[in-house]
C-alpha cells in the first residue's frame, strides 16, 4: 500500500528443444517480461529465418481466413527451426496448388452473391414504383444501364446525355444510369472516382421485376450451396496436408522471432530463460510449468547488477480501477508513493460534491453495473454514482428537484459561499498530504534530512498562512515556517548563488501552491452550476403545460448526465493530475511490459 512493488528476477533452465514452448507457457500467464542478462552472450536462433517468416506473412492476407477454420496444434520442436520452417513452406506450397482454384471460385461466388443481393434490393424497389423494369432490360444495343451507389450527400457527376433515376437505398443513395452503351465504362470510372459502387445487371436478369427476382433468388441459393461445398473441400485439404501441425509450429516460431528473439545458452543442450515477473512469489509460474509438464527448473533470485526492475502497482481489486490516474504519469518509481488507495477516497469525494443528486447518481450506478462485465474501468462509474447519490442526500436533490427529500446538510444555492469554501479546506488537507508523501519519497531516497530542513518548513509556512486567514493570531506560525525554510535552504546551498536560487525556488513554489489551492474552488463552482442547471430545468418544466413536464424533466436530466457528467469527470481528473500529483509524483518507474501470449493453439503430439 502507498508504494509500488519491484518485479522479481526469474531464471528458468530448460532443454533448448523446449525453449520456445516453455517461453510460450510462461507468456500465457501474462506475468513475465523477458530480458537477457548479457545481450553480448545471447544467441538468436531464428535470426536466419526472417525471409521465410516474411514469406508466411505475405501469404496471410489471402489464406488466413481458411487457415483459421482449422484448429492449429503445437508440439515440442525436436528439429532445428530452419528445417521446420522449410518443411512448412514446402507443405503450404503443395497445398496452395490444389487450394488456389477452390479459393478463386469461392471468392468469385461470394462476390457474385454480394452483387446479386444489391441487385435484388434495387429491383425490389423498382418493382414497387412506376418504372418499367422490363423496359430497362431491353435497352440496347445503343443504350445501356447500370446502377451506382453513392454516399448520401453525392449525386452522379455525369454529362447531360446520361439519364439518372434515384432508387431508395438505406443510408446511401442508389442511382439507375441510362446512357450510350459505348460510353458506360467512362461513366463507371467517374462513379468509382467518387468512391461509389457499381451494380451490374447480368444478361440473364431480364423480363418483369418479379421474374428477375425469382431468377436471382435461384442463383443465390445455388451459390450459397456451392460456397458450403467449397469450404468443405478446403477443410478436407487442410486435414489431408496436416496444416494444423505445420502452421502451429511456424506460427509459434514467428511469435518467438517477433516477441523474444534471443536466448541465453547454458550448455550445448540447455538454455536460460530470464527476465522479470510480477508473480512476486513465483507460485503462478511454477504451477504453469508443472501443469504443462515442461522439463524446466524455475528460481527467483536477485537481478544482475546494472538492470533496473520494472515497477508494478499492487492494490486490492476494488482499488485497481483508480490506478488509471497514477499510470497517466507512467509508473511511480521505487522511491515514490503509489497514491491509488488515497484516490479511491479522494476521486469519489470530488466527483460526488460536484454532481450531487440521488437520482442521477443511481443512473450512473446502473450504467456502471451494466458496463462492468465488459469494462473493468466501469467500476469507477459505480463508485462515482454512489458518491453522487450520497451527496444528493446531503443536498436534498432528486433528479434536480429539491424538497422531495429533506437535505441532510444544505441546499447549495442557499449557501453559495459555504459551498465554495468547503473544497478550499479540502484542498489544503489534500495538498498538505501531497507534501507529506513527498517527504516519504525523500525518506526512501535517503534524503529525509534535506526534506526536514527545507520542505517541512515550507509546509509549516503554508499551513500557517491558511490558519492566519481564520485566526490572525497564528501569523507567527507562517513566519516560523518561512524562517525554517530559508535557514535550511541557506545551510544546504552554502553560497550566495545557491541562496538566491533557494529564494527564487521558494517564490515559485509558493505561487504554485496558492494556485493549486485556489483551483479547488472550481469544485464548489461546479456544485453550484449543477444545482443552478437543475433549477433551470425544473423551472422550464413547471412553466410548461402539464403534458410537457415529464418530457422536459427527462430530457433535462439526460443533458445533465451527459454534459455535466463529462465536464465533472474532466475536472476531477485535472485536479488529481495537475494539482495533487504535482506535489510528489514524477512517474520515474520502469513500466512492466508482459510478454504477449502466443496465438491460441491446442496441444498435439509430444508435449
Amino acid at each position: 500500500m502507498l508504494r509500488p512493488a519491484s518485479t522479481r528476477w526469474f531464471e528458468v533452465l530448460c532443454p533448448r528443444s523446449e525453449a520456445v514452448r516453455t517461453i510460450a507457457e510462461l507468456a500465457l500467464t501474462g506475468a513475465v517480461e523477458i530480458e537477457v542478462r548479457d545481450p553480448a552472450d545471447a544467441e538468436y536462433p531464428l535470426r536466419d529465418l526472417g525471409p521465410g517468416l516474411a514469406e508466411l506473412q505475405r501469404l496471410m492476407p489471402r489464406y488466413k481466413r481458411y487457415w483459421d477454420r482449422g484448429r492449429l496444434r503445437h508440439t515440442s520442436l525436436v528439429e532445428p527451426p530452419a528445417v521446420v520452417l522449410e518443411r512448412a513452406l514446402a507443405r503450404i506450397a503443395v497445398w496452395r496448388r490444389e487450394a488456389d482454384p477452390l479459393i478463386d471460385e469461392l471468392q468469385a461466388s461470394e462476390e457474385e452473391l454480394t452483387r446479386l443481393r444489391w441487385l435484388a434490393t434495387v429491383i425490389d424497389q423498382i418493382g414497387h414504383s412506376a418504372l418499367d423494369f422490363s423496359a430497362l432490360t431491353e435497352a440496347g444495343p445503343v443504350l445501356g444501364t447500370f446502377c451506382a451507389v453513392l454516399a448520401a450527400d453525392l449525386t452522379p457527376d455525369l454529362p447531360d446525355h446520361y439519364l439518372t433515376r434515384q432508387v431508395p437505398w438505406q443510408a446511401e443513395h442508389c442511382w439507375i444510369v441510362l446512357g450510350p452503351a459505348d460510353q458506360l465504362d467512362q461513366a463507371k470510372a467517374r462513379i468509382k472516382a467518387s468512391r461509389g459502387r457499381i451494380i451490374e445487371r447480368p444478361d440473364w436478369v431480364r423480363g418483369s421485376a418479379s421474374g428477375a427476382l425469382a431468377r436471382i433468388d435461384a442463383r443465390r441459393r445455388f451459390l450459397s450451396t456451392r460456397r458450403v461445398h467449397l469450404l468443405a473441400e478446403l477443410d478436407t485439404l487442410f486435414e489431408e496436408y496436416a496444416l494444423d501441425r505445420v502452421l502451429g509450429e511456424v506460427i509459434w516460431l514467428d511469435w518467438f522471432h517477433g516477441q523474444v528473439g534471443a536466448l541465453e545458452p547454458a550448455s550445448a543442450n540447455l538454455a536460460w530463460i530470464t527476465g522479470w515477473t510480477d508473480d512476486l512469489d513465483g507460485h503462478r509460474l511454477a504451477a504453469t510449468l508443472d501443469r504443462a509438464e515442461t522439463r524446466a527448473l524455475l528460481r527467483l533470485s536477485t537481478p544482475p547488477p546494472g538492470l533496473t526492475p520494472p515497477q508494478v502497482l499492487v492494490n486490492p481489486r476494488w482499488v485497481r480501477p483508480f490506478e488509471l490516474f497514477a499510470k497517466a504519469f507512467g509508473v511511480p518509481g521505487g522511491d515514490e508513493s503509489d497514491p491509488t488507495p488515497l484516490l479511491a477516497i479522494v476521486v469519489p469525494l470530488l466527483f460526488g460534491y460536484m454532481f450531487g443528486d440521488v437520482g442521477q447518481g443511481l443512473v450512473l450506478v446502473g450504467l456502471g453495473l451494466w458496463l462492468m462485465p465488459r469494462f473493468e474501468i466501469a467500476r469507477l462509474l459505480v463508485v462515482a454514482g454512489v458518491s453522487a447519490s450520497l451527496f444528493g442526500l446531503l443536498f436534498g436533490s432528486l433528479f434536480g428537484v429539491e424538497g422531495v427529500i429533506p437535505a441532510l446538510w444544505l441546499h447549495p444555492l442557499e449557501y453559495p459561499l459555504l459551498v465554495l469554501a468547503v473544497p478550499l479546506v479540502f484542498a489544503v488537507g489534500l495538498l498538505s498530504l501531497g507534501q507529506l508523501l513527498a517527504g516519504l519519497g525523500a525518506l526512501r531516497r535517503g534524503r529525509l534530512g534535506q526534506w526536514l530542513a527545507v520542505d517541512l518548513g515550507f509546509l509549516v509556512m503554508y499551513l500557517g498562512l491558511v490558519l492566519t486567514l481564520v485566526w490572525p493570531g497564528l501569523a507567527w506560525l507562517a513566519l516560523v515556517g518561512l524562517a525554517w525554510h530559508l535557514l535550511g535552504a541557506f545551510a544546504i546551498a552554502r553560497g550566495l548563488l545557491g541562496s538566491l536560487a533557494a529564494i527564487g525556488h521558494l517564490l515559485e513554489n509558493a505561487m504554485q501552491l496558492v494556485t493549486n489551492t485556489l483551483s479547488f474552488a472550481r469544485v464548489g463552482a461546479f456544485a453550484l452550476a449543477h444545482a443552478a442547471l437543475s433549477l433551470a430545468i425544473l423551472t422550464m418544466a413547471e412553466s410548461s403545460p402539464n403534458w410537457a413536464w415529464l418530457p422536459i424533466m427527462l430530457l433535462g436530466n439526460l443533458i445533465i448526465l451527459a454534459l455535466e457528467g463529462l465536464v465533472v469527470s474532466i475536472q476531477t481528473t485535472r485536479l488529481i493530475l495537475f494539482e495533487f500529483f504535482n506535489r510528489f509524483l514524477r512517474g520515474t518507474g520502469r513500466v512492466f511490459r508482459p510478454l504477449p501470449p502466443p496465438p491460441a493453439l491446442i496441444s498435439g503430439g509430444v508435449s
